[in-house]
């Protein structure tokens, strides 16, 4: 047995998978009561006959996102991480503890990893977790940043709504990669 998640069924089709059978048939309680009552096919229910004339077709959901999401739920979250941020540096101002001046220098997990005695990582390892020689725009994406910031979440989400498929993160990779599949 393999280290799956669950079990593999095999897949059984019926004879008739799309029940067009049981649309077809002609002699069902419920369609004999409604044309009793003046229905005929093709036409909807209700006063001015505005129902729908078909019947509930089942809508593939092929994402983990869950019911309910739309392309501008992660731009909120991420819109109320920075309104959270921004009043910490603003508090951070108002108290005299600016961090405009010189930020101190940070040490490179793979020089330090090169210098010592024991070589204790290993060169992917150093370069996946060293994050000092990373772009800013690249920093953003992984920590959720926007790159342009806005003051309005929900101008920010009808931008998303209206020509993606998601929140844009302003990342070189990301661009290529969203080009090359266009």
């Amino acid at each position: 047995m393999s280290m799956l998640a669950e079990p593999k069924r095999k897949l059984k089709w019926s004879v008739d998978p799309r029940n067009s059978a049981w649309s077809k048939d002609e002699s069902k309680f419920g369609q004999k009561m409604l044309e009793r009552m003046g229905w005929s096919k093709g036409k909807g229910l209700g006063r001015a006959q505005q129902g729908s004339t078909d019947h509930i077709k089942v809508k593939v959901k092929n994402n983990h996102q869950g019911f309910g999401t739309t392309a501008s739920s992660e731009d909120k979250w991420i819109a109320h991480q920075d309104d959270f941020n921004e009043l910490l540096a603003q508090l951070n101002n108002h108290h005299g503890q600016n961090n405009s001046a010189e930020e101190p220098k940070g040490f490179s997990l793979e020089e330090k990893s090169k210098t010592g005695k024991k070589r204790v990582h290993y060169m992917k390892f150093t370069k996946g977790k060293d994050l000092s020689s990373r772009s800013k725009t690249d920093l953003n994406c992984i920590f959720g940043k926007r790159g342009g910031s806005s003051k309005d979440p929900e101008k920010a989400g009808r931008k998303s709504r209206r020509g993606s498929n998601g929140p844009q993160l302003e990342s070189p990779a990301l661009a290529e990669i969203n080009h090359s599949a266009a």
